[in-house]
């Protein structure tokens, strides 16, 4: 009888683990976002177990300055996920109907306008809100603009199209988000990829990783290792946002994109403890509809305030030179929606050097109202001169050759009846680093009476053009307005208040031709133009300034110099 083979053995499938170990280090992260998320990762965990949402048996990691060891489980993913895509419905009511938009009912109100009481209909819509729930402890009560400002970014930035809300919708829905879920089935393919020596990686989205696509036009995929994607799900918890206002060439302001502030994490501890206290401190005055202090004049001050802010919140003295902070750099990001698309209209990276820091701080936190500048154009140029290691001028001098030329003549004064101020004026800005810079020079001279003439301070190019530009507008004002400046003086001293306003109208006329003539001419048609008018009244300088004035006139690296400044003085003097 033959015999019979037995059956083979079936292996066993393995089981599939529970948990998932993973350990982070942050020098092995490859952007700053990363990095940002490493720490969001942890501070979301310390958020839920202060609400009581998660137990420390629920939540098992290990932390060090720069590294994070964290056990995973599908429970502890579902968690950080709803709580991170949590959502409510909640309704909206414009003025205008919503193209493709479901309504849900329509109401009447009135609004005053020019003293009139007028009936405005309103239009009332459902919409999905991310709740936001991490911020409760920071942006609560008048803070709630910058959660308003963290919600529209969202929106517009990396959830700017439908498809990319579906984790917000399932939870209004009172649903998973099914992010959870998601992770939890890529941290098990890394978990198996480890067994065979190897890791798995997965696509990458702009939801995540702003300017990511899946695959680009080339056919090729944008992938990158699915542990350490999970943490770009929560950068978006400790980014700083800024709202850059542009002002187009007539001179109008508006809101422009969003700039996103990333720190580069190099202490993982440090920053933990000092991010929420930056939270806390951010102040709750609005400029418009926006937080005031994340209206910025140029993208990379997005970074320099969060260096600034973190610099406040740790007690680091950045005049010394002893600066120690917990992150390398802060990336800065200016996105915009257009259309479906998001651009990039500006990015870069912005470390924490003592000096930068001082010096912005003095210029956004001054001693006084003397250095205290308004115009978003001229702190916008000052912010440049400041990064790029410029003169304060320099950066002006495209400035003032762009924009309507009537935009940098001062405007007529407001009555002194009238409670509203007017706009800031570029004029004054440019009046008030002027005088500054006289006042420095007068007190350098005092301090140097006892030396010797050639050991005395020589007055710099800036207050040597400006005192020449000022004594031909002066006197070339009072002759067309026939208005004597020194009847006007009490003990030499001028008193503005007291002089006419044909004086300040012809001022401003005469400054704003000049301009016109000074920003169309270049190079030698410059120097002959310059010479002409302005050495056209009698000009008292000393030999030293004549000199340094000469050389500026000569030399063709310092003749932009020079023509930024006379504009820059015209502007001032106007």
């Amino acid at each position: 009888m033959a015999k019979t083979k037995a059956p083979p053995k079936v292996k066993a499938k393995p089981k599939e683990p529970t948990e998932v170990e993973v350990v982070y280090d942050l020098f092995d992260l490859p952007t700053a976002f990363h990095k940002a998320g490493l720490a969001g990762l942890v501070l979301l965990i310390k958020s839920l177990k202060d609400r009581h949402l998660l137990t420390d048996e629920d939540a098992k990691y290990q932390m060090t300055a720069t590294s994070l060891k964290v056990m995973f489980t599908e429970k502890l993913l579902r968690t950080l996920m709803d709580d991170l895509y949590d959502a409510a419905i909640v309704e909206v009511k414009v003025k205008g109907k919503w193209a493709g938009a479901k309504l849900k009912r329509e109401e009447e109100t009135t609004e005053e306008r020019e003293g009139k009481t007028h009936k405005v209909k309103l239009y009332v819509y459902d919409i999905v809100q991310p709740c936001g729930y991490f911020f409760d402890n920071v942006f609560d009560g008048d803070k709630e603009p910058w959660r308003k400002l963290w919600r529209d970014m969202l929106w517009s930035i990396p959830r700017g199209r439908p498809t990319t809300r579906i984790p917000f919708n399932n939870r209004s829905e009172d649903k998973s988000s099914g992010e959870g879920e998601s992770a939890w089935a890529d941290l098990l393919k890394v978990y198996k990829a480890r067994q065979k020596n190897s890791f798995h990686t997965c696509e990458l989205s702009s939801a995540l990783f702003p300017g990511a696509q899946a695959i680009n036009a080339e056919g090729v995929p944008f992938e990158g290792r699915a542990e350490q994607n999970l943490l770009l799900h929560f950068w978006m918890n400790v980014v700083l946002l800024y709202v850059p206002q542009v002002i187009d060439t007539d001179g109008e302001s508006k809101f422009v994109g969003y700039t996103l502030a990333i720190p580069e994490v190099s202490n993982l501890v440090e920053f933990v403890e000092a991010y929420p206290k930056l939270l806390h401190n951010l102040k709750p005055e609005v400029r418009g509809f926006r937080p005031a202090g994340a209206v910025i004049d140029l993208a990379a001050e997005g970074s320099l305030a969060f260096l600034d802010a973190l610099a406040a919140i740790t007690g680091q003295e950045v005049e010394k030179s002893t600066l120690r902070l917990c992150i390398q750099s802060v990336e800065y990001l200016h996105l915009v929606k257009e259309g479906n698309n998001i651009k990039t209209m500006a990015s870069g990276r912005v470390s924490p050097v003592p000096k930068l820091l001082s010096q912005y701080r003095q210029l956004t936190q001054p001693a006084s109202e003397a250095t205290r500048y308004r115009h978003p154009l001229f702190r916008r140029g000052l912010l440049l001169a400041l990064l790029n290691d410029e003169e304060w001028y320099q950066p002006l001098g495209k400035t003032l050759a762009t924009f309507d030329a009537g935009l940098f003549i001062r405007q007529p004064r407001k009555s002194e009846a009238t409670e509203k101020k007017g706009p800031p004026q570029f004029a004054n800005d440019a009046s008030k680093k002027f005088q500054h810079l006289i006042h420095q020079y007068s007190q350098s001279l005092e301090r140097s009476q006892a030396m010797p003439d050639p050991q005395r301070p020589k007055a710099e190019l800036p207050v040597i053009v400006n005192q020449i530009v000022r004594t031909y507008i002066l006197e070339r004002a009072s002759a067309k307005s026939r208005i004597d400046l020194n009847t006007f003086k009490t003990d030499d001293k001028l008193d503005w208040s007291k002089v006419p306003a044909e004086f300040n109208e012809a001022k401003q006329k005469l400054a704003l031709g000049l301009m016109l003539e000074f920003r169309s001419r270049k190079e030698q048609a410059f120097t002959d133009h310059f010479a002409a008018t302005f050495f056209s009244v009698t000009q008292r300088i000393n030999e030293d300034d004549r000199l340094t004035l000469a050389n500026a006139l000569i030399v063709d690296e310092k003749r932009d110099d020079l023509k930024t400044l006379t504009l820059l003085s015209l502007s001032a003097n106007s």
